[in-house]
């Protein structure tokens, strides 16, 4: 098992749990995610903030941006300046478990969430 955690935000990691193998989440909630979607939510996060490191050289200081993307079952949302933003997914869940949730992080907890996303995902 692999838990990071901080102020607004946590990710606990544990593959062997069986379906439901990761916990995201933000100040005062959480949900579990399955195997397929935390494959999914990894890529999809790290191409949204990818495209963000690749557009806030552009902006002036006191510019703000606003990227989105859908990819199934994410839509997400990051807003932001060159130097902090916030991330909001939702997820569409499939048929199977009938169900979805909308999930936010507000800077700085957004860019703490993704580094653990990465360090979890590299090990």
């Amino acid at each position: 098992m692999i838990q990071k955690e901080g102020p607004g935000w946590r990710v606990v990691r544990n593959p062997s749990r069986g379906n439901f193998s990761t916990l995201i989440g933000g100040e005062n909630w959480a949900i579990e995610i399955t195997e397929n979607e935390w494959t999914s939510l990894v890529s999809f996060v790290f191409d949204l903030v990818d495209q963000h490191s690749q557009l806030k050289n552009q902006l002036m200081p006191e510019e703000e941006c606003s990227l989105e993307l859908e990819r199934q079952p994410w839509w997400g949302c990051l807003d932001g300046d060159r130097s902090s933003w916030s991330l909001q997914l939702i997820l569409e869940g499939d048929e199977s478990l009938n169900r979805g949730a909308e999930l936010f992080w507000p800077s700085p907890a957004a860019e703490a969430f993704v580094e653990a996303l990465r360090i979890i995902w590299d090990s």
